[in-house]
């Protein structure tokens, strides 16, 4: 009986297993092809009557379901948070195999948002902020995020600084609201705020582009992060207390999924191509012979008059004056065959300088773990040669992620970020033909580097300031010496959290960061370097020959940099929603942080590298110079503590306020006590239209209006309220030195935080479930106390002192645009637009009396000046415009008979300037386009600049051509149009003799160099991404026991439009000939995941 009863209650699942089919498949992200886990498919069951209501299962980590369903149910629901629900047709044998592919839904205005203190989603937020997701803008080929950002938020304006493998980025957030300190944003890692040097503002600067350093975010690797969002305006960033004046950018990096291991592989290799060094339009053999027998034929140019082969043929055979008086047919034909050989040969520097280059990009991360624990792992190896020789980068990264629910209210976590990276380089800094950029266009096109039997070439045409000329190779220079930086970093994160059960959290969290950066400079005792580096000895001896008091052997510098900074917050955070309307968040907490940094210097001569030993100098001479200082340390400790609050409420999801405050304090001012501490604070509110009755419409998904205002603060590492002073030694008798201390700086016990009053107003909108959104905003920014230099009385000791008085404004807006342009089911079309603009003026600033160039006050902090010119007179000399009127140099500089310098007060010469353009683009932003056809999909995305005034280095100058360097073919046309012509002192013209003198010698503000003729104004246009990606379907992969596959193809920086960026690579470096050139690359890549 018992039998029959139970085969009775087993009856109607044998049926039920009799007539089910097999439903399998997998669900993804459409536009990037990423498994959405999690994701709910089922089959609902009231057409066949049975008792469950639903049949289906959960997306594992891979994306992937499979369960078994009634053989006659015909539709499949897929539905996840954030993306638009689907219904599947499976009817009859169509069921198994399934790629399902989601839509990214209006709903995705609730996604949850980090701000690195606290989560809290679109919806609610009342600041401007915005948020990228990683896989949305990862490149192959690309070491740091930074550079990944280029065009891709409104008002977050990124500018690549150099070509170099590892370079940073300049990142600029609404402008620069410092006059000294650093405008570079706060970077942000899972909460944690990194420490790290500042980004150079001026990459025209040779030492800043040469110059081997790690910066905050130079470790962390791509492939690791899920997330990026950029906090704007005081309400966001205000919280990050005085570092945040500049802008927060938060990294989220991704955590463990729990349940089974989930592996992906990523391989990438991207091929450089050589860079086109046609661009320069440097002249070729037979043009620049040429343009040396102009020179040779022209005897009033003196200058460097027999550097050049030509010149050294024609003195070599005697017959310089003859050429000069009669020209070329009157030469022995022996020497004009001498010199037209010379065009036989046309060495390509680029051929010589640069390269094309393989390069491997490798990342390996598993994810998994069970009910207590997750766990995230991976490892990153990046190897990119450079497109100039020599210069390399490579970065080991391992990252471990493991969070434990000790109890269901009990959560701990580490995240452990370890990186290395290895930098090489050329060696530069003992002038700039080292550096192999500025070489290749100073060198003669006929100038070989090896002869015939394989022997060094050496340029006889490099000359040493006190004429000594010194053997240079660059080929030779490569071999003996050597430039090399080990960074190593370490990244730690420790969480604890507590949840209760009435909706407390507390969390505290330490993160501590530790960097050693190791570089190592060596040249070898033939190198050019050292054998300059030797002149610096040099000394007469008591015969009044010349001696040199340097050892003989190779030179070694070693400098060592440990960072250490911890920083341990503790927040507490309620949060409820009370009757289903009235939704309040509430947070407190401290924090308190320190940094650390010491730097160890280190300078040995006589360098033997076979014993590794160096040899001391003994003579006293070398004491009196920074040149020899074999030891030099420095050490900084910074402390900060600091407390604060922040408090939210919504009401029915339509009303937003939002308030904070914190409180800072730090040693960095603590002479006055009453300026230990800064209170930054803001409010904000917001208000969604669409959630009212009597705008409501199924096509309105939000128009949510936003304002706020607050204080931002911001420190100025380079001042100090203390005596700063130098210590050294300095002869004062002959033969006699003393010890000294050099004070460099007046003190200022009253110096404080630098602070900035941010307003914002904008509105973001949401139609069409989706299709369009639309966000905009508008700032006004005002900081004042910023630090600055004053005059004070002279009998104080000092000329200037730095206080907290100046005044800079900052407004703009941005504009962000996203549409679905195309939504079929096998075709997809989505754009994202921005723009945004930003105009900067410094509103109170004082000008050093001895200053030749204006002040900035009226003007931007990025502000260009130029003197202002009205084409050429019939000898060539500039024509200058001042109050409107056209007049010659020697009335326009007050020039005086005799002597060879100008009779203008400083003053009166910094009224010579006229203001030309801002450095700072207009209008900058970027334009995405992303297609996706069944399993291809196709991401262009560019960046533009409109109407950025850039200036260059003059390309020649009037006076000093040198004969013996190589020019871009501007000079050919010297003289015609608005290029200054050629002249020398007995040259021909009125007062030509006077305006030589002053622009040779007497023109201390270098103001040729500041010509109008020489700033450009450039729009342009950067294609710099284009991938094609294809995927195969579940079906395709499981026969290969894989999960996912994905092969893409992408080319970067492959095209830019814009015509005003002549004699260079490319228009973000234009105006330095320091700088490598940006790459262009071309890879391949796949993705594999199990």
């Amino acid at each position: 009986m018992k039998r029959i009863v139970y085969l009775l209650f087993l009856l109607p699942t044998i049926v039920f297993g009799q007539n089910q089919k097999q439903v399998s498949g997998q669900v993804v992200d459409m536009d990037f092809k990423e498994p959405v886990i999690g994701a709910s498919v089922y089959i609902t069951m009231d057409a066949v009557g049975s008792e469950r209501s639903v049949v289906g299962a959960i997306a594992d980590l891979d994306g992937n379901f499979t369960f078994r369903a009634p053989a006659d149910a015909n539709t499949l629901v897929v539905s996840f948070t954030g993306y638009e629900s689907q219904t599947v047709d499976i009817a009859g044998m169509n069921s198994t195999g399934l790629l399902i592919e989601m839509k990214v839904s209006v709903e995705m205005l609730d996604e949850i948002v980090m701000t690195g203190y606290q989560e809290t989603t679109m919806r609610k937020t009342t600041s401007s902020m915005a948020k990228v997701e990683a896989v949305e803008i990862k490149q192959a080929g690309v070491a740091n995020i930074d550079q990944m950002l280029v065009g891709q938020l409104a008002g977050v304006y990124v500018q690549p600084t150099n070509g170099a493998p590892g370079s940073p980025a300049k990142i600029n957030i609404r402008g620069t609201s410092t006059l000294n300190g650093s405008s570079d944003p706060l970077w942000v890692l899972d909460g944690i705020p990194l420490e790290g040097d500042d980004i150079p503002s001026d990459f025209t600067d040779k030492d800043n582009i040469d110059l081997l350093k790690s910066y905050p975010i130079s470790g962390i690797n791509p492939d690791d992060i899920e997330s990026i969002t950029v906090l704007k305006d005081a309400s966001a960033t205000s919280i990050y207390g005085a570092r945040a004046a500049n802008g927060v950018i938060v990294i989220k990096t991704k955590n463990g999924q729990k349940g089974k291991t989930r592996v992906n592989i990523t391989a990438n290799t991207f091929v450089t191509q050589k860079p086109d060094f046609s661009k320069l339009n440097l002249m070729n053999s037979s043009e620049k012979v040429d343009f040396e027998l102009y020179m040779a034929s022209r005897s009033d140019l003196r200058y460097q008059q027999g550097q050049g082969e030509v010149a050294r043929i024609l003195n070599e055979s005697g017959e310089y004056n003859n050429f000069t008086n009669n020209g070329f047919s009157s030469l022995d034909p022996s020497v004009q065959a001498a010199i037209n050989g010379l065009k036989d040969t046309d060495t390509n520097w680029g051929d010589e300088i640069y390269q094309a280059a393989i390069n491997q990009q490798y990342g390996l991360s598993m994810s998994g773990g069970n009910d207590r624990n997750d766990y995230y792992f991976s490892a990153g190896y990046f190897d990119e040669k450079g497109a100039t020789i020599g210069a390399e980068q490579k970065r080991f990264n391992l990252t471990l992620k493991n969070n434990y629910d000790l109890t269901d209210n009990f959560t701990v976590g580490v995240a452990l970020f370890g990186s290395q990276n290895r930098t090489s380089s050329y060696l530069t800094g003992i002038d700039a033909y080292t550096n192999p950029a500025y070489y290749a266009r100073t060198a003669n096109p006929y100038l070989g580097l090896k002869d015939a039997n394989g022997d060094y070439i050496y340029d006889p045409d490099l000359i040493e300031r006190s004429d000594i000329n010194l053997d240079y190779n660059l080929l030779e220079e490569r071999a003996n010496t050597s430039n090399e930086l080990i960074a190593n970093s370490m990244k730690s994160i420790f969480s604890i959290d507590y949840t209760s059960e009435i909706g407390i959290k507390i969390t505290s969290q330490l993160g501590l960061q530790l960097d050693n950066d190791a570089a190592e400079q060596f040249s070898d005792q033939e190198s050019y370097y050292t054998r300059k580096y030797e002149q610096k000895s040099q000394y007469l001896g008591d015969n009044s020959e010349d001696l040199y008091y340097m050892p003989e052997g190779g030179i070694i510098q070693n400098t060592n940099a440990n960072a250490f900074q911890y920083n341990w917050k503790t927040m507490i955070n309620y949060g409820q929603v009370f009757y289903n309307k009235h939704e309040v968040d509430v947070l407190v907490g401290t924090e308190f942080r320190e940094d650390n940094n010491t730097m160890v210097r280190s300078r040995g001569f006589g360098y033997n590298p076979n014993t590794l030993t160096t040899v001391p100098i003994t003579n006293e001479r070398a004491a009196t110079g920074s040149d020899f200082n074999v030891y030099k340390k420095s050490y900084s400790s910074n402390a900060y503590a600091s407390f604060f609050g922040t408090l939210s409420y919504t009401y029915d999801g339509k009303y937003s306020l939002f308030s904070s405050l914190r409180y800072d304090g730090s040693n960095l001012f603590g002479v006055n006590p009453k300026y230990r501490y800064l209170p930054i604070w803001s409010v904000a509110g917001s208000w969604d239209l669409a959630k009212e009755n009597f705008l409501y419409s199924s096509r309105l998904d939000m128009l949510k209006l936003r304002a706020s205002y607050g204080i931002q603060g911001n420190v100025d590492k380079t001042t100090s309220p203390y005596v700063v002073g130098t210590y050294g030694t300095e002869s004062v008798l002959p033969g006699i030195s003393e010890e000294i201390i050099r004070a460099s700086g007046a003190p200022n016990g009253d110096l404080r935080w630098e602070k900035t009053t941010s307003s914002n107003i904008g509105f973001d909108l949401g139609i069409w479930d989706g299709r369009l959104f639309i966000s905009n905003d508008y700032y006004y920014r005002k900081s004042t106390d910023l630090i600055g230099l004053q005059s004070v009385p002279l009998e104080s000791g000092y000329n200037t002192i730095s206080t907290n008085w100046a005044t800079v404004t900052n407004k703009g807006f941005e504009l962000s645009i996203t549409t679905v342009n195309i939504d079929h089911t096998d075709f997809r079309w989505s754009t994202s637009f921005n723009i945004s603009a930003n105009r900067n003026n410094v509103d109170r600033v004082e000008i050093q009396e001895e200053s030749f160039k204006p002040s900035l006050q009226g003007y931007s902090v990025n502000a260009i000046f130029a003197i202002k010119t009205d084409g050429l007179d019939s000898n060539g000399i500039p024509l200058f415009v001042k109050d409107g009127e056209t007049m010659s140099a020697v009335d326009f500089y007050n020039l005086l008979e005799g002597t060879d310098g100008s009779q203008l007060t400083r003053e009166e010469h910094r009224d010579l300037y006229t203001y030309v353009g801002d450095a700072t683009p207009k209008f900058s932003g970027g334009i995405n386009n992303t297609f996706r056809y069944k399993q291809f999909d196709l991401q262009i995305a560019a960046n533009f600049n409109i109407k950025q005034t850039v200036k260059r280095n003059a390309p020649y100058h009037m006076t000093t051509v040198n004969p013996g360097n190589n020019y871009s073919t501007e000079v050919l046309s010297a003289g015609t149009g608005d290029l200054p012509g050629l002249i020398g002192f007995n040259s021909a013209g009125i007062n030509t003799d006077l305006v030589y003198s002053w622009f040779n010698s007497g023109d201390g503000g270098n103001t040729y160099n500041d010509l109008d003729v020489w700033v450009e104004e450039i729009s342009y246009l950067r294609i710099n991404s284009i991938r094609l990606g294809y995927s195969l379907s579940p079906a395709a992969a499981s026969k290969l026991r894989v999960s996912t596959v994905r092969f893409y193809l992408e080319g970067r920086n492959l095209l830019v439009f814009g015509s005003d960026y002549t004699n260079y690579f490319d228009p973000e470096t234009y105006g330095s000939a320091y700088a490598q050139p940006l790459p262009k690359l071309v890879s391949a890549g796949l993705n594999l995941s199990f």
